[in-house]
């Protein structure tokens, strides 16, 4: 394959200035020629004639046109303008493939999508574009996640070079359209892609929870308005009408099923609320961001190696505009060195849309930059040389606030540091290492008010005055933690299971999803590994036990459930002790 790009001169025929490309396909042996039109002019009439006379003089129905926020060729923004870029393929079959009625119908677009994805043999990618900021994305990837694995997806979202522009199409040589999705299909066994995204913002603070949020619609954190992570943290107003531009440099990081995903804000609400570029669900782990150069930087020189090994014959950039905002007269140095490899082309996006290889969830993105390498055949055997950007003009102002970043960067992470050690005094027992009264209690009560089944083991060292009497508090508490490290031993395995220490020598394990037959098993193991172990010292101890297993739910009476397991122990305890006792409500 082959990419080659015309950067459009309005004043002269577009015929002349395609011809290099015609004689190209014409002298070699080509299945197919695609075309994509990036602009940074948004004038309807104009690109939609422009994709006409590419049809005409390329003699090719493979034309695929977005609105852009800034124009890549050879890894370089353009002067705003239209940008082409033509990839010639030798064995691969591409075809388009149009969604029309897509807002209000996402998730049966999706279905539809994801069916006819499934339907292409040898598919190997899918790029997507339509204008998705202002539909229900989230239900409509949810659909589109379920096509075949192996299948990548990539992507990007049309918009204006500024920021918050209300233009926002596609088009092709049928006209342009704003609720619609054109998706190019890319099928053969010859053909390999390499695609991945770039981040680089770090996470700012402690991490908040979404407590409530619709799609893009971000409610409240923590149970708290939203906006007053802005307002507190980095005194933006919600009531100044420019808040979404000052919030732009401080993106929210979401977290969800192990990836990370950065969310601009468009618009803070007066009742504290946010819209973003990005959906979010509740439950979702979230941080505010910065983005610090050293770390952008780092980030990029990673994919560039990655796809220096995979050695490419054409790339694709999709880069938010956010991305380029916060870049400004520095945009070129991330995107540049992509062009030593290949012929490299793309826009600056309004989103990003990229597929996890790994679980085959679609993903939106913002402020990314992703990266589509694209090879027929095998890699060839000659490597690429080392590319890496370069950053030696960050100087100046720019090169201090890399220094203040990485001082900023560095200071949160001890904060980070000292954060989850106080966190886990509050929730730990000093002596035993296992969790403390308060902390068991709760994730008891959590799976008690939960649905399915809980089991619980109480236990008790027996005689264990004794030890403190004859040998002293110090091999008690050898004894205590002895005990404990018997107990974590016997958990590994068992899915979910806590262990606690509740007061003095006596302990819980909380054994989610567990029947009585199976806990009563499991008490018995560890009945027998305590009997036979050797402590130190005092040579042999013994353990009794209660257990319960009850079904959660809102009707059950926790405190019914406590006392029948302590019952339990004690009947073991009353009938001679290193035995194990089951309780019923």
């Amino acid at each position: 394959m082959k990419q080659m790009l015309v950067e459009l001169n309005l004043n002269v025929p577009i015929a002349e200035q395609m011809a290099e490309i015609v004689r190209e396909r014409q002298a070699g042996d080509y299945r197919c020629l695609l075309l994509h039109v990036f602009s940074g002019i948004p004038d309807e009439a104009l690109v939609v004639s422009v994709c006409r006379e590419l049809e005409a003089c390329c003699d090719t129905k493979l034309i695929v046109g977005s609105m852009s926020a800034g124009e890549i060729k050879d890894g370089r923004m353009i002067r705003r303008g239209l940008l082409v870029s033509a990839m010639l393929f030798e064995n691969s079959e591409v075809g388009i493939l149009r969604f029309d009625d897509v807002k209000g119908n996402e998730v049966t677009t999706g279905i539809r999508i994801r069916e006819a994805l499934d339907a292409i043999e040898d598919l190997q990618a899918a790029e997507m574009l339509f204008p998705g900021t202002e539909m229900d994305t989230e239900h409509m990837y949810a659909e589109i996640s379920g096509c075949r694995m192996g299948i990548r997806i990539f992507g990007g979202y049309p918009g204006g070079h500024k920021l918050n522009s209300p233009e926002h199409f596609i088009f092709d040589a049928t006209g342009a359209m704003y609720n619609s999705m054109l998706i190019v299909t890319y099928a053969g066994k010859d053909l390999h892609f390499d695609m991945d995204k770039s981040i680089g913002w770090v996470p700012l603070g402690m991490p908040f929870k979404v407590t409530r949020a619709q799609g893009k619609h971000l409610i409240e954190l923590d149970g708290r308005p939203a906006a007053e992570v802005y307002e507190k943290f980095l005194q933006i107003d919600r009531k100044e009408h420019d808040n979404a531009e000052e919030a732009f440099e401080f993106p929210l990081m979401a977290r969800q099923n192990g990836e990370e995903r950065l969310r601009s804000v468009v618009h803070i609400e007066e009742d504290g609320s946010f819209w973003l570029h990005g959906f979010v669900t509740e439950g979702m782990d979230i941080n505010l961001t910065y983005g610090d150069p050293s770390n952008i930087v780092e980030k990029v020189n990673e994919r560039l190696e990655a796809l220096r090994r995979f050695k490419p014959q054409a790339v694709l950039l999709y880069s938010c505009v956010v991305r380029k905002t916060f870049w400004e007269g520095f945009v070129d140095m991330e995107m540049a060195p992509f062009a030593q490899m290949c012929c490299t082309s793309g826009f600056h996006t309004w989103g990003e849309i990229l597929r996890n290889e790994r679980t085959g969830e679609l993903g939106e993105n913002n402020i990314t930059m992703l990266s589509i390498g694209i090879r027929e055949g095998d890699a060839p055997e000659a490597e690429l040389p080392e590319i890496r950007v370069d950053d030696t003009v960050l100087q100046g102002q720019a090169s201090v606030l890399r220094r203040l970043t990485r001082l900023v960067y560095t200071t949160m992470g001890e904060l980070q540091r000292a954060h989850n050690k106080l966190k886990f005094m509050a929730e730990r027992d000093a002596l035993t290492g296992l969790y403390n009264r308060g902390k068991i209690e709760q994730l008891i009560n959590d799976a008690l008010d939960g649905e399915g089944q809980v089991s619980l083991a109480m236990l008790d060292l027996d005689f264990f005055k004794k030890i403190n009497d004859n040998h002293g508090h110090d091999v008690g508490d050898m004894t205590l933690q002895e005990i404990a490290g018997i107990m974590n031993t016997s958990v590994i395995g068992y899915e979910g299971a806590q262990i606690g220490r509740w007061g003095g020598e006596e302990f819980f394990i909380l054994l989610p999803e567990m029947d009585e037959e199976k806990v009563m098993a499991f008490a018995e193991r560890l009945r027998r590994a305590v009997d036979r172990h050797i402590f130190p010292h005092i040579g042999h101890l013994t353990i009794s036990q209660g257990i319960i297993t009850v079904t959660g739910g809102g009707d059950l009476d926790r405190m019914a459930v406590y006392k029948a397991v302590d019952d339990a122990l004690y009947r073991a305890k009353e009938d001679g002790r290193n035995t194990i006792k089951r309780a019923a409500l």
